[in-house]
């Protein structure tokens, strides 16, 4: 036989044992999971496509406060290049967190190296080619047989590939969960660092509106102490006054610098960027029912949901534990190369003189080929029993874990709800009663203290008041918006969308 008979030969083998290796594959395992990889890249895309279309929608929401009042003017105007990447508005800062914050990156690439885990654990394993080289040429009827040539698959149980798969696709879920986690957690972070520079701010401009105030005061006692009606003492007094106010201005200055730079972080900007002062709002009113509140946080809280996907896959894997019973098959194909050899030529008969009739098919050098079929055997029953055992104790404690994480989020929302009831409450009292009653004060002991009836002490005493309630109020109110981030993450929805607003 020629070499090219032969190389043909070997090709032709070679092909063979590749297409029945593959259709073995697809007809024996019928695999459920083959189309999980597909599903799950669906789901991915949809979830993503969404959150970039929504993203602006969901920052309005977020951003939504009742800014009745005329917002304040920026300290520095910035340019028409500037305007265009500095944001200014709450809203604004949300929307630039949403696209750049490293965290929110960092969870979708997460989320993406999950998915791709699912097409890993579904597919077959790799086929194995195997080959078998004799030292010495083994004498056949049919030829030589100098090696062996061979290739055999493994088949595991569909549902077990489909178990894999669908634990793989549950993780993918957690994962979004916790990317959406992240989401809320920058979007409530940027609140509350919005919401403390809207303190600091308006504390700042409160203290300068004094400065000016205490200065007329300085005129009013440097009159008097003119006039012989009132000492030095009273003058130095309210100098020392205006320069506390300076001493507080540069602290609040300090701590501006430290808030803004937060806010840059979560941005993903230069620490240095200019933050423009925040929105002037009037007093949010939320009266909202605590047990919505509580449904709501189970359907929409994302560190719930994630926890419920968790308990999922741990039950996909007490499922693919018990199938440790079922046996694995191997379905092989062998090729074995006969080398073809001279005929053999028996002697003459002597009597005769002629040589007997043989078979000629030696002369041929037939290839031969063998199917190989074989499956392990599970015997080992603790080793089994301990894998169902261990993916039990595991789906237990996933529960466990999600009754905890619930009653966190119970403890949050309760918690969140008081404090802004509370503050609610402080910065109505401050606004309508307390500092209209503090500054009345302090202008009847002012007029007093003009007309002599009543001395410095109990004027500086009164405005210190004054300024303290002012102070206050603005805190109460920023820290109710800090209260209410918090209650939105705990809830997992922006108040805007409990309530329903347009």
């Amino acid at each position: 036989m020629s070499r090219v008979r032969q190389v043909g030969r070997f090709v032709g083998s070679i092909r063979t044992m590749g297409l029945l290796a593959v259709a073995v594959g697809i007809v024996f395992t019928g695999n459920p999971g083959c189309s999980l990889p597909r599903t799950t890249k669906q789901e991915l895309s949809t979830v993503f496509e969404r959150a970039e279309q929504q993203r602006a929608e969901q920052a309005s929401s977020y951003a939504m406060t009742p800014a009745t009042r005329p917002a304040a003017k920026p300290a520095k105007t910035p340019t028409a290049t500037q305007e265009f990447h500095a944001p200014s508005t709450l809203r604004e800062f949300i929307v630039l967190a949403l696209e750049n914050n490293p965290d929110i990156k960092r969870a979708k690439n997460l989320v993406q190296a999950k998915a791709e885990r699912v097409a890993q654990v579904t597919a077959l394993p790799d086929p194995m080619l195997m080959t078998r080289t004799f030292p010495e040429p083994v004498r056949l009827a049919d030829g030589d047989n100098v090696f062996v040539l061979g290739v055999s698959q493994m088949l595991p149980v569909a549902q077990k590939l489909d178990r894999a798969g669908r634990m793989a696709l549950e993780e993918t879920r957690m994962a979004v969960a916790e990317w959406q986690e992240i989401r809320l957690q920058v979007i409530a972070d940027v609140k509350r660092t919005y919401f403390g520079l809207y303190v600091l701010d308006k504390s700042t401009g409160i203290l300068r509106e004094n400065q000016d105030l205490m200065k007329t005061l300085i005129d009013v006692a440097r009159g008097q102490v003119a006039a012989g009606k009132r000492s030095q003492e009273d003058l130095l007094r309210a100098q020392v006054e205006v320069s506390d106010l300076e001493a507080q201005i540069i602290d609040l200055q300090q701590q501006r610098v430290v808030m803004a730079t937060m806010l840059n972080t979560l941005l993903n900007r230069p620490p240095q960027t200019p933050v423009a002062t925040p929105e002037a709002f009037d007093v949010r009113q939320v009266d909202l029912k605590i047990d919505e509140l509580f449904a709501l946080g189970v359907k929409s809280n994302p560190e719930l949901q994630r926890f419920s996907r968790q308990i999922e896959r741990n039950r996909h894997a007490v499922s693919l534990a018990k199938l440790a019973w079922w046996p694995d098959f191997t379905l092989g194909f062998e090729w074995m190369f006969m080398k073809p050899r001279p005929a053999f030529r028996p002697p003459r008969d002597p009597m005769t003189g002629q040589r007997p009739m043989v078979d000629t098919m030696s002369e041929e050098g037939m290839d031969t080929w063998a199917i190989m079929f074989g499956f392990n055997v599970p015997i080992w029953y603790e080793k089994i029993q301990a894998g169902i055992a261990e993916a039990t104790y595991e789906l237990d404690a996933s529960t466990d874990e999600y009754a905890s994480a619930q009653n966190m989020m119970y403890f949050r929302i309760g918690d969140a709800m008081s404090r802004v009831r509370a503050q609610h409450d402080l910065a109505e009292l401050f606004e309508n009663t307390i500092i209209p009653q503090a500054q009345q004060t302090y202008e009847v002991s002012r007029a007093g203290y003009v007309s002599g009836t009543s001395d410095f002490q109990y004027v500086i005493d009164n405005w210190q008041k004054w300024l303290t309630v002012s102070i206050q109020y603005h805190r109460a109110v920023g820290e109710l918006e800090r209260s209410i981030a918090d209650l939105e993450q705990a809830i997992g929805l922006s108040l805007s969308d409990v309530r329903g607003d347009q």
